[in-house]
């Protein structure tokens, strides 16, 4: 369903990817509404698509699909959006008087006749044209907003699209819809592809291969994997965009020599036979990068080492009335003499025993211990956070 109203208030913005909550003022009632709002301020107008929903703490909400800026129609709306910081150099004082001067008429003015601001006293010139600029430049913004939901590409991506591609974005756009692929994460490829088609790019066409190539690359990414068997991902490719094998080949030599991509010959551990895999360049910059980490932790001094390290793990057994299996032991052991070290193993095999007991020692010698994970439950021991 879609509802029209005026932002009343900003509840809550977040900076980062602009997901909001604000009340919504339409001519039936006022209403909260949530969801992703780049570039929305105070007083401005919009039409909402999406559904109300029942919030077990806040209640009645409207959850936002998506939206449509829509220009303020009254003179009074006008100099809402005007004072609310909409356009650079006008403030409230400033926004009553040009509103009062023109009326209705003022976003007119401002798009088509922007040298008649200077008509006002305390805008010059020079300010006019800032103004007016100003002013168009953050209509195109809403434009860019539009224009993207065609691709799939909901708001709470539009402000990337934007910051990246400025308000020539949907020329650019039109001209290879597939540098949205490079741009926005959770992209609809085949709807991208569908719309370049429809504008009459070739099947074999250079720039629809490279991006069917890289959205295989980061599909795999997605799914946990930094790089992709080079005969999978062509056969991936040829499925998804029904081209033909050179095609592909042709386009993968293109990306590696432009360093977009990275191939890479592996010997197969068990067959011994050579392999190729590929990356995306960025993936390969980085794993590149941790290796020559690791390799230079691995290779500095020991800072950390202890002393009668078996001595030091029967006090923390009897302290903390466990007993550790050999394998945990030598674990232990493995950390004290080595800078970097890996232990794996599946649930309820002891990696949390061997952390815990790792901590205990380094602690009781007072050293500090920092722990790092991906979620914060990770880090937990004994519910403080180190």
């Amino acid at each position: 369903m879609e509802i029209i109203g005026e932002i009343g208030s900003i509840i809550y913005q977040n900076e980062v990817n602009s997901y909001t909550i604000a009340e919504f003022e339409t001519e039936e009632e006022e209403t909260t509404v949530v969801g992703y709002l780049p570039f929305i301020h105070e007083g401005d107008s919009l039409k909402l698509f999406g559904k109300f929903v029942e919030h077990k703490d806040y209640g009645r909400q409207f959850k936002i699909d998506t939206f449509e800026k829509l220009m303020p129609k009254t003179a009074k709306a006008i100099e809402k959006y005007l004072a609310n910081g909409n356009v650079k150099g006008i403030g409230e004082q400033l926004a009553k008087r040009i509103v009062r001067k023109f009326g209705d008429e003022t976003i007119y003015v401002f798009k088509h006749e922007p040298s008649r601001l200077a008509e006002i006293r305390g805008i010059s010139e020079n300010k006019a044209k800032e103004m007016a600029e100003d002013f168009v430049q953050n209509w195109e913004v809403w434009q860019i907003v539009g224009f993207l939901e065609r691709f799939g590409i909901g708001a709470e991506n539009a402000k990337k699209v934007y910051d990246l591609l400025g308000v020539n974005a949907i020329e650019q756009i039109e001209k290879d819809p597939y540098i949205l692929i490079d741009i926005a994460r959770g992209v609809d490829f085949k709807q991208i592809d569908k719309m370049a088609l429809d504008l009459g790019i070739s099947y074999d066409n250079e720039k629809r291969v490279k991006s069917g190539i890289k959205y295989g690359l980061i599909r795999s990414t997605n799914n946990g994997h930094s790089c992709v068997l080079k005969q999978n991902l062509i056969e991936f490719v040829i499925s998804l965009l029904d081209v033909m094998t050179e095609n592909v080949e042709d386009n993968l030599i293109s990306l590696s020599v432009n360093n977009e991509i990275v191939l890479e010959e592996r010997t197969d551990v068990e067959t011994g036979e050579e392999q190729e895999y590929v990356y995306l360049a960025s993936y390969y910059n980085a794993e590149d990068e941790i290796a020559f980490r690791i390799k230079r932790l691995q290779k500095a001094k020991n800072m950390k080492k202890v002393a009668s390290i078996e001595k030091e793990i029967k006090k923390v057994e009897k302290e903390s009335s466990i007993e550790l299996s050999d394998k945990q032991k030598e674990a232990v052991k493995l950390v004290n003499e080595n800078n970097v070290v890996i232990i794996t193993g599946g649930p309820g095999t002891g990696k949390t025993t061997i952390i815990k007991t790792i901590i205990d020692i380094y602690e009781e010698k007072g050293k500090k211990v920092v722990l790092a994970a991906p979620t914060r439950k990770s880090c937990k021991k004994d519910d403080r956070n180190h």
